[in-house]
């Protein structure tokens, strides 16, 4: 079709050949000053399409990392204790996720076998690719990248409410669009300034942060004054990051440029 591609692999379902491969030590290597290994396998992927067969020769990237043996162990154990609780309920709710763990028969029972399966994999995860001119470090950082592009979308529909949209006329819409944007290219470069200065955070706390940053207003004896509410180190450090003064905690707001 001429595009290339890299996508996540379902290795659990990959045929039993390639599967005995990954848990072969040898081929593996490691990811300088991380914790994870990968291996790079040659693989045929067979597709149909409109009763047409092709193979598509792929690169199989297999990455091992225990973290993500710790996390695949936690989830799978999370599972075991719902199909527990369905066993002792002798409820089969399709909602519930245990019933991954269960013979669903006349006598329902625990499917040790699928256990022992998914157990075998902790750890591990598969990228597949028709990239041949990319290494395998080049097609592990592509991949592992492509969750900024989702978070952003999530960022954009959720926090910055970029719809529903509530306007009719096109130039509405534009505006809308267009100050959304606006406000998403300053999130991301108030996260890309802070990790310059070595403050690795995730934006919800950057804009918790900087919601925290507020003034309380009042007069007296005829003057408006703001008095600065307190807020957080995080708050100090974007502050000190990017230059700007911190407020005095009382100010005459007809002194205040604004």
């Amino acid at each position: 079709m001429g595009f290339e591609y890299i996508v996540a692999s379902r290795i659990k379902s990959l045929p039993k050949d390639i599967q005995e491969k990954i848990f072969i030590e040898e081929g593996y290597n490691t990811v300088e000053k991380e914790e994870i290994r990968y291996k790079v396998i040659d693989y045929e992927n067979l597709i149909s399409e409109k009763g047409n067969k092709e193979v598509l020769k792929e690169k199989l990237i297999i990455t091992y990392s225990p973290k993500r043996a710790e996390k695949d162990r936690y989830d799978r154990e999370r599972l075991i204790e719902k199909a527990k609780r369905l066993l002792e309920k002798g409820s089969l709710n399709l909602k519930q996720g245990g019933r991954k763990y269960l013979k669903i028969s006349s006598v329902c029972t625990f499917d040790e076998e699928s256990i022992l399966r998914d157990e075998r994999f902790d750890g591990y995860y598969g990228i597949q690719t028709s990239e041949e001119n990319l290494s395998a470090h080049d097609v592990i950082s592509a991949y592992h990248n492509l969750w900024r592009i989702e978070e952003s979308f999530r960022i954009m529909k959720s926090h910055l409410e970029v719809r529903p949209i509530f306007h009719w006329t096109e130039k509405r819409i534009k505006g809308h669009f267009f100050i959304s944007f606006l406000a998403f290219l300053v999130q991301r470069t108030l996260e890309l300034n802070l990790k310059k200065s070595e403050i690795d955070i995730t934006s919800s706390k950057i804009r918790e942060s900087i919601n925290n940053m507020n003034f309380a207003k009042f007069d007296s004896s005829g003057q408006t004054y703001l008095l600065k509410t307190r807020y957080d180190d995080l708050g100090t450090k974007i502050l000190r990051t990017f230059k700007i003064p911190s407020p005095k905690t009382l100010s005459i707001l007809k002194d205040i440029n604004l």
